[in-house]
Parts: C-alpha cells; sequence; structure tokens
C-alpha cells in the first residue's frame, strides 16, 4: 500500500520542495491513517459476521434438536453462542490489530522477524506462567461447544447442587436452592451429574416398626400409592413399593420410588414424604419409637 502513496511524491515535491519533510510526514500519515481504518472497519464486521453464521448454526441445531427424542434438555442456545461469539470476536479482533500493526512497520521500513521471533518467545513464557488459566479456558471451550451442562440446567459438582446461572470461559456460576454461589474455575471441575438430561427418580423410605404386621403394612401403602396416582403435577408415573430395603433395631425401611420430571424430584420426595406421614398416623400404622426399659430391682440391689 505504501507504493500507492509513493506516487504522490512527485506531486507533493512540487509543492513543499525535494525530500521535504512535510512530505514525508503525509505520506507517512495517509499510510498509518488507512490502515487504521482498514483495521477498524474489519473490527466492527466481525462482529456481526460471527454472531450471523452462530445464528445460522443455532437455527440447524434446533432443527436437529426438535428431531431428537430429548424432549427434556433445557438449552439456552442463544447465551451460548453468545459466549462463543464473545470469544472468537476478542480473539479475531487481536489478530487483525496485530497484523496491521506489522504492516505498518513495514511500511517504515522496520525489520518485524525479530519482533515475530520475540513475541513467539514470550508467549511460550506467557503460557508456562499461566497454564491454570490456559486450562481453565480450554475446559470451558469443551463444556460449551460439547454442551456438558447449560445455562438453566440442574447439576451437582463435587458435593454442590444447583441451577447453571452463567457458563464463561474461565468460570462457572451455579446457584443452589438456598441462593448461595458457587464460582469454579472451569479448570477444577471434575465429574458432574445433570440432572436435567432425562427423568429423575424420587426415593422415599417409610420407616415401619417392628410392632407392626409386614405383610398388613405393604398392602396398606400399595393402597396409598395407588389412590395417590398423579397428584403432583412434576410426577409422571404413579409411585411404587419396592419393598424392603433395610431391618435396623428399631425399624424396617419400606422403599418408595416415582418418576418425575427432570430435576423435580426434590419437591417430590418432600411432599410425598409428607403425606405419607399423615397417612400412616390416620391408619395407626406405628412408626419407629426408641423405648428405654429401666430395672428399677437392679438399681435397689445395688
Amino acid at each position: 500500500m505504501m507504493a500507492l502513496f509513493e506516487l504522490m511524491r512527485p506531486w507533493l515535491d512540487s509543492l513543499f520542495g525535494n525530500e521535504s519533510l512535510v512530505t514525508e510526514l503525509i505520506i507517512k500519515g495517509l499510510f498509518v491513517i488507512s490502515w487504521t481504518i482498514i483495521a477498524f472497519v474489519l473490527t466492527i464486521i466481525v462482529k456481526p459476521v460471527i454472531y450471523r453464521l452462530l445464528k445460522l448454526n443455532l437455527k440447524l441445531s434446533k432443527k436437529l434438536t426438535s428431531k431428537s427424542k430429548k424432549v427434556f434438555t433445557v438449552i439456552d442456545e442463544a447465551k451460548q453462542g453468545a459466549t462463543i461469539a464473545r470469544s472468537l470476536t476478542n480473539l479475531i479482533r487481536f489478530v487483525i490489530w496485530f497484523i496491521v500493526i506489522m504492516f505498518v512497520l513495514i511500511g517504515f521500513n522496520v525489520d518485524v522477524t525479530p519482533i515475530l521471533a520475540s513475541a513467539g518467545i514470550v508467549g511460550v513464557a506467557i503460557a508456562f506462567g499461566t497454564q491454570a488459566i490456559i486450562k481453565d479456558f480450554v475446559s470451558g471451550i469443551f463444556f460449551i461447544v460439547e454442551k456438558t451442562f447449560l445455562v438453566g440446567e440442574l447439576v451437582q459438582i463435587d458435593d454442590f447442587t444447583g441451577t447453571v446461572k452463567e457458563i464463561g470461559l474461565r468460570t462457572t456460576k451455579i446457584e443452589d436452592w438456598k441462593g448461595a454461589f458457587l464460582i469454579i474455575n472451569n479448570g477444577n471441575i471434575g465429574s458432574v451429574i445433570n440432572y436435567s438430561r432425562d427423568y429423575s427418580i424420587a426415593i422415599v423410605d417409610v420407616l415401619i416398626g417392628y410392632q407392626n404386621d409386614f405383610d398388613q403394612v405393604v398392602n396398606s401403602i400399595t393402597a396409598f400409592v395407588k389412590d395417590y396416582g398423579l397428584k403432583l403435577p412434576e410426577m409422571v408415573e404413579i409411585p411404587q413399593v419396592l419393598g424392603m430395603t433395610e431391618t435396623a433395631d428399631m425399624h424396617v425401611a419400606l422403599r418408595i420410588t416415582t418418576k418425575c420430571r427432570p430435576g423435580e424430584h426434590f419437591g417430590v420426595e418432600r411432599m410425598l414424604r409428607k403425606d405419607l406421614l399423615q397417612y400412616c398416623q390416620n391408619n395407626k400404622l406405628g412408626l419407629p419409637i426408641q423405648v428405654v426399659e429401666i430395672n428399677r430391682e437392679a438399681n435397689h440391689d445395688k
């Protein structure tokens, strides 16, 4: 591009004299301004182009998702696309400005080879010093692309269970039912349990005392779940009595399960326990009670 502005030199020399400082400033200034305009135009164009491409990909993804059988997958594709677009835009803008600066330096007859070599060395040094950041960045990209978990889904990471509020390239934010936020670096996320991709199972154990007739209790609880039906809108199947799951010193555990909509099993378990307790009390089904026997004669002898 410098050669184009050099064509103006004879005319400028006729105005300001041969080898005039003004001529050099005008030519160099126009050269820098032209590359700066090009860089600004490219940085402005790159954002809508990337968003447009991701929007087309989003439409295709929705068509494929609608044909799949995963009807319960809660996907905030728009937010995921915005995250990817924002990261790609910043990266491409950096590359554009770096290339423009190199062209400007070449126009000023500056040897950019040492600069490029130094940039490589500095990049390696930065990479060694920021391994954790790079690990977080790469993990974030994989979480977004592979859709391991998405915004709005109920997940468990380590011992923390909550709803995904934000997925960034470095960190992920999760909020539990108490309003507490877990902000965790993506590189530190290991195993993930996602409760929002398929049906969830509500499990309730009824503890029955040994003073009851077990067969009679099973028949009574079976009648209860049959009458209970789909009382709660979050349930998709009638509860089932699986049978005895535990025998302890004072009680027998009777397990009841029911299939629920994704992530709704916690609320179903609470309501089912409440209704079961009321049913047991109304039907005089003995719950386990700790009994302490005191031998008075033994104490009197002492």
